[in-house]
């Protein structure tokens, strides 16, 4: 009801306010600048009254942007003015139209046929479809169903489509659509991945927009309410006139909101684990949705920025050229998916600006439908726990146990009574009574059980006594939550020196819907009020700004509206009190952008915290030397403390004709006193930083900078400031050649830190990225090498059964006894058995690393002497290609670096990933004696909790083809490989297998449209270790291809495989010597059939079939119907 209000009541004042009228033609823009070139209209421009101001209200000079009136293009710095207001006519309309003495509905086209050449066919009228024709459209959708006598009916569908166009000439459209329903990543596991689907289609014309599917509704117009969510609803925006805007939107909301903050480690750059609002620890972030700062300053992500995000495991990593210190805070704002409750939000918006005269009202709901839970099944008994509990999380747990029935892939307990104590035991006997237990970590020494136990499906627990272990067999439950804000916020231009606003937001939040504990204080006032004023406007222009915000305790604002330090700012415990804050400021400017800035601050809580600063902000330009200070001092006091916290920044930097030189000093000291024992309190720090460097060139082009940086930090000891460490740091950070055949960057930063009460620590980030093409692109040469240090997880994960054919693994009872142990499961070589997806449990187990990393790519092209002759000529029909890449990471030792990325010392090394492949061609692409010969080595070591595994492979492998006459095509294959496999905790699984090959194969082509193959194919591998398994064997087979005038194409191939097998055939090592099929005489045929039904529908129909001697016939069989735009 309050949003219908809100919006006729502005509604009507729109049309009721009147206001002085300009011309119609008239635009004023405020712009958000993100990249240099701006589309400011449609049409063209008037030169003569164009104007552009930045955020303080400056007009800039012409120098400062480039502008193409005909185009209304503006050109302007992006870093340099982020946010810019610009003020233009546009061409009247009777201008820039075309003008023509005839209707050109009139005008038909010229239909004489004279000299026309006619040829006499049969008229056949063309039927073809075409779906959304008139729009630029990209992308698929398909459907389809596979079913065997292996395995169950399931279906699969994927869907990857972006649509845009104009529907009429008024209205565009814009939609991107991508779902799959087989969450699937690349790497070999899974999880629920449908919280990165992104479906959305939007309309929009001149005066109106709507937008439907996944949206990312947001606001930053408000101050207690900045906010970003991403939904899945509706979202509609509209201009009633030039002056009233509205905007509604509903949606389902898609994740939760949280704040995790933590402080760096020297010298680790990650992985750092992100949890979620109860300490979760298995979240999905939601793509896209988090906002990294660093001691306040709001940092990129990205591989050439300043970090990268794992949104499956909640990790961070930071890259190598953003080196991470111990005075490092980072703080993070991310959404995480949340599926406890079915819930909803609205977010709605009504907006009237006139020339002197603003107001806007905002109104925001989410909410919870308690009758709806998703995720927990609450029973009455849990329900009546959370309305007891009131707003306190930790009165919010319940028993988790409830009795269930035997089943091979759930972990299960029976109930055991000895003496007074009643525990749950982990058993696998189905005759006992059996219980799903679910099992929380409430704390060191808070629990009764601890893990004893982890097996390819979950975590076994076990009993060790009261309060002797960290979990107990409890759930936590999740209350449901509403959340509401209604803002209005008007602001007035009383004069142009003058100008006043305000926002005042009411707030509605309760953090259990199922009780009525505490509702009387759900409901918060809060405000703020600006009055700004020009006092001078000459070639210096002074401003001033008084400011005072009121925010009562219980306001709540989700997503917080202080600044990420505003607590360590203003040496906040908590501010969970009523919130009175004052501010006045003078800013003084010149059209050099030179500016000198005081503010004063007063703030206090009615807790008893009060609080004073001061803030000073300069930056001068003299000559060439440019001047920068922030400088602020704060006295504080609280019932517990009395403070005083001083900090100051200065840069001076000089340009000279080709380079620049300056210095830096940064200053705090935060002495935080005890109130009752006139004491220092341990909190209190102090440091000293002071840096100097000189650089050369441009830094947007070429340009290398030098760099010197001392850090000195105090802490208290015995009551006085102590120092705990310092630390020097040199850095260098260039790019030293850029045209179009040389690349050459380098970045290192080196610091050593020496610690008072701990060892001494050492650390260096380095990269060096070059590529070269040298003589004509004879040779092309691609260099990347990398330094750093981090993490390495000890990786754990379950394997979860999913419907056949959507999973990876499968599993093989080599012990025949019920239990899915780690090395029990294969990676399936055949869809039907395809039944298991392995899941990453987060990482919480981390090995600290030293890495070096290597890549390198290596290509001889001659080519380009083709028309040479002699030695030249008989080179040219050769090509190479040799790609190199070494990730090293060693234990990290002392302060001992691991600069050699080819260092395998076993002693030391945790993780290794080698890809080495060299290709030489001869008559590449060719069908004429076209040879190939490859070698290749791989080698990985990977950190698992069940223990380490480490594999090598080696391969020499030979290609021929030949094509002779006009129907025969032969090749050939030969090659030589040793694939070796050690696992630290499962002998089983180890094996050393030499493998050599022979493939000759032979095809008749009767015509471009059929091709019959007949092949050979012999194998011997034998295991050089343990059991010393040995295989022989031979496959024959014939394939047949067809591709018909009626679009559509047949496949269709029968192989038999005799194999000689010496061994234990039911073990990991005969799988992967066998690939799935089975000691002596098998039998595998295959038949594709695809028909393109018109322009954009084809169908898919594919059969699948095996057979072994001690197997029964296997049959799978799809159909799938697939839509190309």
């Amino acid at each position: 009801m309050s949003q219908k209000i809100l919006f006729f009541f502005l509604f009507f004042v729109g049309f009721s306010i009147q206001s002085q009228t300009i011309s119609t033609d008239f635009r004023k823009k405020i712009i958000e600048v993100k990249k240099d070139t701006i589309q400011l209209d449609s049409v063209p421009i008037n030169s003569q009254k164009f104007k552009i101001t930045d955020s303080l209200k400056t007009v800039l000079k012409k120098t400062a942007y480039q502008i193409d009136f005909s185009k209304a293009q503006l050109i302007i710095n992006s870093k340099k003015y982020p946010k810019i207001i610009v003020e233009y006519f546009r061409i009247p309309e009777f201008i820039t139209k075309t003008y023509t003495p005839f209707d050109d509905k009139l005008i038909l086209q010229n239909t004489n046929s004279n000299g026309t050449l006619y040829s006499l066919t049969t008229n056949k009228k063309a039927n073809d479809i075409k779906l959304f024709d008139g729009l630029q459209t990209r992308g698929f959708i398909t459907r389809g169903v596979t079913t065997g006598n292996n395995q169950n009916a399931v279906t699969n569908s994927a869907l990857d489509l972006e649509i845009a166009g104009k529907l009429s000439e008024n209205v565009t459209l814009r939609a991107n659509i991508f779902d799959t329903n087989i969450p699937i990543q690349e790497n070999g596991y899974s999880q629920n991945l449908t919280d990165f689907d992104r479906v959305f289609i939007e309309m929009e014309s001149k005066n109106w927009r709507v937008k439907a599917g996944d949206l990312s509704i947001q606001n930053n117009e408000t101050f207690f309410f900045p906010f970003a969510k991403q939904v899945a609803g509706l979202e509609v925006e509209a201009n009633i006139n030039d002056k009233i805007n509205v905007l509604a939107s509903g949606a389902v909301v898609r994740g939760k909101f949280n704040t995790f903050t933590f402080t760096g480690v020297e010298g680790n750059q990650g992985p750092y684990k992100i949890f979620g609002a109860n300490n979760e620890s298995a979240i999905l972030i939601i793509e896209g949705s988090e906002q990294v700062y660093v001691n306040g300053v709001q940092i990129k992500r990205g591989e050439n920025e300043d970090y990268m995000v794992n949104y499956n495991l909640g990790e961070i990593t930071f890259n190598t050229t953003y080196p991470i210190t111990n005075d490092m805070r980072v703080w993070i704002d991310f959404q995480y998916a949340e599926r406890n409750y079915t819930r909803f939000i609205t977010y709605n918006k009504a907006s009237y600006k006139g020339e002197k005269f603003s107001i806007a009202g905002y109104f925001y709901s989410e909410n919870d439908v308690k009758s709806q839970p998703l995720q927990q099944s609450l029973t009455d008994a849990q329900k009546q726990i959370l309305a007891n509990a009131g707003n306190n999380t930790s009165a919010m747990f319940a028993e988790s146990a409830f009795i269930d029935t035997f089943n091979e892939n759930k972990v299960l307990y029976k109930k055991v009574i000895i003496g007074n104590n009643e525990f749950f035991e982990y058993s696998t006997n189905e005759n006992d009574v059996l219980y799903t237990v679910a099992f929380t970590n409430v704390g060191v020494n808070n629990g009764d059980y601890i893990l004893d136990n982890t097996i390819a499906i979950g975590n076994i627990f076990k009993f060790v006594g009261v309060n002797q272990g960290d979990f107990s067999p409890v759930v936590r439950l999740i209350a449901p939550s509403k959340s509401q804000l209604f803002i209005v916020k008007p602001a007035l231009n009383a004069t142009k020196k003058t100008s006043l606003d305000a926002e005042i937001a009411v707030s509605n939040y309760d953090a259990n819907l199922f009780s009525t504990i505490g509702d009387d204080q759900n409901v918060a006032l809060a405000a703020k009020v600006n009055w700004r004023q020009t006092l001078i406007d000459k070639k210096w222009k002074l401003t001033s700004k008084i400011s005072h915000e009121f925010a009562d305790k219980n306001f709540f604002s989700e997503q917080g509206w202080e600044p990420v330090e505003f607590n360590r700012d203003w040496n906040i415990l908590t501010n969970r009190a009523t919130k009175n804050f004052f501010q006045s400021e003078f800013n003084l400017t010149n059209k050099k952008d030179d500016y000198i800035s005081y503010r004063f601050n007063n703030l206090s809580y009615d807790n008893g915290f009060k609080g004073s600063k001061h803030d000073f902000k300069s930056k001068l330009k003299a000559n060439k030397t440019t001047f920068f200070a922030d400088v602020s001092f704060l006295n504080n006091s609280s019932p517990l403390e009395n403070n005083s916290f001083f900090r100051a920044k200065a840069n001076a930097e000089h340009s000279l004709k080709k380079s620049w030189f300056g210095t830096f000093i940064n200053f705090e000291t935060n002495l935080r006193e005890n109130e009752n024992a006139s004491q220092f309190i341990n909190t209190s720090h102090r440091f000293k930083e002071y840096e100097g460097y000189f650089g050369i060139g441009d830094s947007t082009k070429i340009f290398a900078k030098i760099g010197v940086n001392y850090r000195d930090n105090d802490s208290i000891k015995s009551n006085r400031f102590t120092e705990i460490n310092n630390r020097k740091t040199f850095y260098i950070n260039s790019k030293l050649i850029k045209n179009k055949n040389t690349n050459l960057s380098v970045f290192a930063n080196y610091r050593i830190t020496e610690n008072s009460f701990t060892n001494d620590e050492k650390a260096l980030n380095s990269r060096i990225v070059f590529n070269q093409k040298l003589f004509d692109n004879f040779l092309n040469l691609s260099t990347v090498y990398e330094t750093s240090s981090g993490n390495v997880a000890r990786q754990d994960y379950i394997y979860v059964l999913t419907e056949p054919g959507l999973g990876f693994y499968t599993w093989i009872d080599y012990n025949n006894d019920g239990v899915k142990d780690f090395n029990e499961f294969e990676v399936a070589q055949f869809q039907d058995q395809a039944n298991y997806l392995r899941l990453p449990k987060p990482n919480l187990r981390f090995i600290a690393t030293q890495r070096a990393k290597w890549q390198q790519n290596v290509t001889l092209n001659p080519r380009n002497w083709a028309t040479k002759k002699g030695f030249k000529k008989f080179v040219s029909y050769f090509y190479n290609q040799a790609f190199l890449t070494v990730e090293n990471e060693q234990e990290r030792i002392d302060n001992s670096f691991q600069l050699n990325p080819f260092d395998f010392d076993e002693s030391s090394l945790i993780s290794l990933n080698l890809n080495f492949r060299n290709s030489l061609y001869f008559n590449k692409d060719l069908q004429k004696h076209s040879t190939t010969f490859t070698y290749g080595n791989s080698q990985s070591k990977q950190q698992f909790f069940i223990g380490n595994q480490e594999n090598n492979i080696k391969l020499h492998q030979i290609n021929y083809i030949h094509k002779f006459s006009t129907f025969w095509l032969i090749e050939f294959m030969g090659n030589t490989s040793i694939n070796k496999l050690e696992t630290e905790n499962f002998t089983d699984r180890n094996y050393t297998i030499n493998t050599n090959e022979l493939q000759p194969k032979i095809s008749f082509l009767y015509n471009t449209n059929n091709r019959f193959t007949a092949f050979y194919h012999l194998k011997n591998k034998h295991n050089t270790i343990l059991n010393m398994e040995e295989l022989q064997q031979q496959k024959f087979g014939v394939e047949y291809f067809y591709i018909g005038k009626k679009k559509n194409q047949i496949s269709a191939n029968v192989n038999v495989f005799l194999n000689d097998f010496e061994g234990n055939s039911n073990s990991p090592v005969a799988y992967q010597m066998l690939e799935g099929l089975q000691a002596g005489t098998n039998y595998t045929w295959n038949l594709i059939f695809n028909q393109k039904l018109n322009s954009f529908l084809n169908l898919n129909l594919s059969y699948l079939g095996r057979k072994s001697e001690n197997s029964k016939t296997i049959h799978t069989g799809s159909v799938q119907l697939r839509a190309n735009f």
